[in-house]
């Protein structure tokens, strides 16, 4: 019992230490040049109070196919970025669709809050996981003619946006069918984390904070292990450069899902570093087929 009241009060005084986070979010970004089919939009979060923007990419035949429904993939942006910085992808998702590459599907692009990692951090008040996973996916399908089940929904990101897509369907798998991380940031917010050559020096202090406040719930590889049982049906592709700062992420994450027998791609592309351009410059096609597999399985 003196042990365990011991350890009690360790924790209670690290968490006394802890360096508070502060958040600098702007909600609602509405683009300045929106490519074919995108369209920009604002809800009220009830979660947070506040309105937050969105856009939203329909293919050419939602105008035409009244009585047809569409796959959605959602494309959450990385740690500087905003609702209106993922449009080149909805761009290239237009013209492979357009080009007979992939079928018709919606993409959604939502603000998750810059540095919000897609956590919740009530005493914030950024909910960036209950926004998206409680409100704006329910919005989408009480709004939009899309198909309201798990292979009819995907998810994709880079960068922090790469961890908190897996994230997501790591920890909702009943809400996704697939999804493709890209260069995620999966070991900069565990306690075991490291710095690596080339990133700055004020995201080498958040990555610090971010430390403090590890929790169990957004990690990946502890995701991973707790709902083993519930993957089964999830598509995963990890994509990451061999020029990329979160490469020694990807490789220990990889190595983490095969020992776990968690089935997954894993691809490694030569002389890409961490440049969402160049990631959907070199696979961004391959990245939709990819999530379009998913599709087919709706039932």
């Amino acid at each position: 019992m003196k042990i365990l009241l011991a350890l009690a009060n360790v924790m209670v005084s690290f968490a006394q230490l802890r360096e508070p986070l502060k958040f600098d979010i702007t909600w609602v970004n509405p683009p300045k040049d929106a490519p074919a089919g995108v369209t920009h939009h604002v809800f009220r979060s009830a979660a947070m109070n506040a309105d937050v923007g969105f856009n939203i990419y329909l293919p050419p035949d939602y105008a035409t196919q009244t009585e047809r429904r569409f796959p959605v993939t959602y494309w959450l942006h990385g740690a500087g970025g905003h609702e209106s910085q993922g449009l080149a992808q909805a761009a290239l998702l237009h013209k492979s669709i357009v080009a007979g590459l992939v079928p018709p599907a919606i993409m959604v692009i939502p603000n998750g809050g810059k540095r919000s990692e897609y956590r919740d951090w009530r005493e914030q008040n950024i909910m960036a996981e209950t926004m998206i996973i409680k409100e704006l996916i329910p919005l989408v399908d009480s709004r939009y003619r899309t198909q309201p089940a798990p292979f009819g929904r995907a998810i994709e990101g880079m960068s922090m946006g790469g961890n908190g897509s897996l994230k997501l369907a790591l920890k909702y798998p009943e809400m996704f069918g697939s999804v493709l991380a890209i260069a995620g940031t999966y070991g900069r917010i565990r306690l075991d984390g490291y710095f690596y050559l080339g990133v700055q020096p004020e995201q080498q202090k958040w990555v610090g904070q971010l430390a403090q406040w590890y929790s169990e719930d957004d990690d990946v590889f502890r995701l991973a292990e707790k709902n083993f049982n519930r993957l089964g049906h999830l598509r995963i592709r990890l994509l990451i450069g061999t020029q990329d700062v979160s490469f020694p992420d990807s490789e220990k994450l990889h190595v983490h899902l095969r020992d776990l027998g968690v089935a997954h791609e894993y691809e490694i592309l030569l002389s890409v570093s961490h440049n969402t351009q160049q990631y959907y410059d070199c696979a961004g096609v391959h990245g939709f087929q990819f999530q379009a597999v998913g599709f087919t399985r709706v039932k």
